[in-house]
């Protein structure tokens, strides 16, 4: 009894020590403070780079005020021998001044070569003016034009000269490459996007290009009619791979071309069907149908997805049996790099401007589409009640809406990335 007591007191006493006994110093102390030490040391790296970010975009502004002058006044004089010699509307006069002079201002913010981008912006200009004397007529899939003359290299080697590639993002890469699997092994992809930019596949191309080559490059567009019919846009469309469609804002202006438009937009999903039968494509589309706008606090907001948009591409993937297509979100942040209008649906010719600044990218991870195939509408047997048109329908939003919230969740990540630069 007495050794059962005293083992008992021993083991309580020693069960006591053990629970007043503090953890040793060393081996909690060194974990707090190296954990402070990791946030503070990331927050001066952050305000060191902030600070750098902020002194060459200040540096970039100081140089476009003392070229712009210059600049604005070579252009004229390019442009009064060019009218002495075509016929250039007064119009189409107005928006190349506009576009070439702040292009040329923003290639000397960049601390760019300036005599290499002045025989750039001469070639695009050339080109610019045959499509004034004779404008190209787009087919309904038109193929990137490479030879004899490469109109991918010559829209690649103008937007360089104002896109920051050095202080980008792109974020996903490791999904690329997977998609380049996928793509290689016969599968389809489709990239589900927002659109800022009339210059979106240039931009895409030019964070893309030297990181995973040939990706881009490989991209069919999926393009409004303003991409096509713009004479200014002409020489950098013939550079991509294009489904040439007219969107639903336009399809009914002019009415009497309601007709000739949608025969067009027919032959439009005759060849995306063919294409997705051949495999190993990659397609961007915009389901918003146009670009995204700054709101009232100069914010831009990811523009709302059209259900109808993203179900028909999933229709045409699907008819496509033999072939899987796998869909994925897009985030882009381009606007800082070539802005929309404020106005939406003005008048082909629209002003532009460009900026020297950097883009983002994030892509996401694939979208599984057969979670939005439930209730009644895939349902053999009708429960009782459920209205099949209305249940899909819903599906549809359902699925619109999830792509759309992926979308702009990771868009929102781009910004506060990057906001150094907006």
């Amino acid at each position: 009894m007495t050794r059962i007591l005293v083992l008992g007191l021993t083991l309580a006493m020693a069960s006591a020590a053990s629970v007043r006994r503090p953890p040793p110093m060393a081996s909690v102390r060194p974990r707090m403070a190296l954990s402070a030490f990791d946030e503070m040391k990331a927050a001066a790296e952050k305000l060191a780079s902030d600070t750098e970010k902020k002194a060459k975009l200040a540096a970039g502004e100081a140089r476009g005020v003392v070229a712009e002058p210059i600049v604005a006044q070579k252009v004229a004089a390019k442009l009064e021998k060019a009218q002495e010699k075509y016929d250039i509307p007064d119009k189409w006069a107005a928006v190349m001044k506009g576009f070439f002079t702040s292009y040329m201002t923003n290639v000397y913010k960049a601390g760019n070569d300036v005599d290499y981008y002045e025989t750039v912006l001469t070639e695009l200009f050339k080109k610019v003016l045959e499509c004034v004397a004779e404008p190209y007529q787009f087919e309904p899939y038109h193929a990137a034009l490479r030879e004899p003359y490469d109109f991918y290299a010559l829209a690649q080697n103008f937007s360089e000269g104002v896109i920051n590639r050095e202080d980008s993002e792109v974020f996903g890469l490791e999904l690329v490459k997977k998609m380049q699997e996928q793509m290689a092994a016969g599968d389809n992809v489709v990239l589900l996007a927002n659109h800022q930019s009339e210059a979106d596949p240039q931009i895409f191309s030019t964070l893309l290009d030297p990181i995973a080559p040939g990706f881009a490059e490989s991209a069919i567009f999926v393009a409004g009619d303003r991409v096509t019919t713009d004479l200014l846009a002409q020489p950098f469309s013939k550079g991509r791979n294009l489904l040439c469609i007219y969107s639903k804002k336009h399809i009914e202006n002019p009415p009497e071309l309601k007709a000739e438009k949608s025969r067009h937009n027919k032959n439009v999903m005759k060849q995306m069907k063919n294409l997705f039968a051949e495999g190993g494509k990659l397609i961007w589309v915009a389901p918003s149908g146009g670009r995204d706008r700054a709101d009232a606090s100069g914010e831009y907001q990811v523009a709302p997805f059209d259900p109808k948009s993203v179900e028909m591409f999933r229709l045409m993937a699907g008819k496509a049996r033999e072939r899987t297509t796998h869909f994925y979100p897009l985030s882009m942040l381009t606007w800082p790099v070539c802005p929309p209008p404020q106005a939406v649906g003005g008048a082909v010719g629209e002003v532009r401007v460009v900026g020297w600044r950097p883009a983002g990218l994030h892509f996401g991870p694939s979208i599984d589409f057969a979670n939005f195939d439930e209730g009644c509408v895939a349902s053999d047997l009708i429960p009782e009640g459920c209205d099949p048109a209305d249940e899909k329908e819903a599906m549809q939003r359902a699925a619109a809406e999830h792509v759309h919230g992926v979308v702009s969740k990771n868009y929102k990540g781009l910004e506060e990335t990057m906001r150094v630069w907006l």
